[in-house]
């Protein structure tokens, strides 16, 4: 099996590496690396986990993470067969300490703070990043290095990007703890629109009910549960957006069993029912 901890500065040439996914799926485990990583979805969805935050991605999803935040990407094979993406690598030490101590770079300090949490970069500052990462492809050495350095700075003097990981978040996931959360997570994926019986989950774990709570407790600061409903609801929140299903159709589909449940976790994890966020969509939109 391979290592879920990856040595990323394995790859690395110039201290960048840069790959190109082309592929029917994403075919990736629960993982965290050494090293820092942009991620540009250029064509796919479906959901990702970066940290203790759970988001659906669309195409044009873009993402920068520090290094040893625990991550993964699901596609959604049904609405998105094929998909294309662009991940960078990255070690910044062409970066000392006294760089990014002095006054000039307190920007850049405060981004590789945030990036710790994982970043998603949004409006117009995406628009310019995406370009730069597309000609970061074809470049060479040095030049890497420059537009790297171009799109830090970028992003650094931009209030375009929201953290992901909540405040304070810190990987304390051993290997064995990484493997047996990706044997949960994937299962949730596949099993969402199903009922989820703790002891299923608990035994996928290789622990008791009671333990496994536990491990889930601690590793993500949210319980199984509760995890297991934003799931859902992310999916609710799609079904609202794309499909002409009723609100009852969609409770139904997200695996829950019954409205009361379904309108009370949607309002909790979303600020409002689902009729008015379809509402406000529809407003949005058309």
């Amino acid at each position: 099996m391979k290592p879920l901890l990856l040595d990323v500065k394995s790859l690395l040439r110039d201290s960048i590496h840069v790959k190109e996914i082309h592929a029917a799926q994403l075919d990736e485990e629960f993982h965290f690396h050494n090293a820092c990583e942009i991620a540009l979805i250029l064509k796919s969805s479906g959901k990702r986990i970066i940290g203790d935050n759970i988001e659906d991605f669309t195409e044009g999803d873009l993402t920068l993470m520090g290094p040893n935040l625990p991550h993964v990407t699901y596609t959604n094979n049904i609405d998105s067969p094929n998909v294309h993406a662009l991940v960078v690598y990255f070690h910044p030490d062409w970066l000392t300490e006294s760089h990014l101590n002095s006054v000039d770079f307190v920007r850049l300090r405060e981004l590789f703070e945030d990036i710790n949490r994982g970043i998603k970069i949004l409006g117009n500052t995406k628009k310019k990043v995406t370009r730069s990462l597309l000609r970061l492809k074809d470049s060479k050495g040095l030049q890497r290095i420059i537009t790297i350095l171009e799109i830090l700075e970028l992003i650094s003097k931009s209030n375009e990007y929201v953290c992901l990981a909540s405040k304070g978040y810190a990987n304390s996931f051993t290997h064995n703890d990484v493997r047996r959360m990706d044997k949960v997570y994937k299962y949730v994926m596949e099993h969402f629109s199903e009922e989820i019986m703790l002891e299923d989950i608990a035994s996928i774990a290789n622990l008791t009910p009671t333990a496994f709570c536990k491990f889930f407790k601690t590793k993500t600061n949210n319980t199984f549960s509760n995890f297991v409903n934003e799931v859902r609801i992310a999916f609710a929140c799609k079904l609202l957006c794309e499909d002409n299903l009723s609100i009852s159709q969609i409770c139904f589909n997200c695996g829950f069993n019954n409205l009361t449940s379904f309108n009370k976790n949607f309002k909790q994890h979303t600020k409002m029912v689902p009729s008015v966020y379809r509402a406000n969509i529809n407003r949005k939109y058309f």
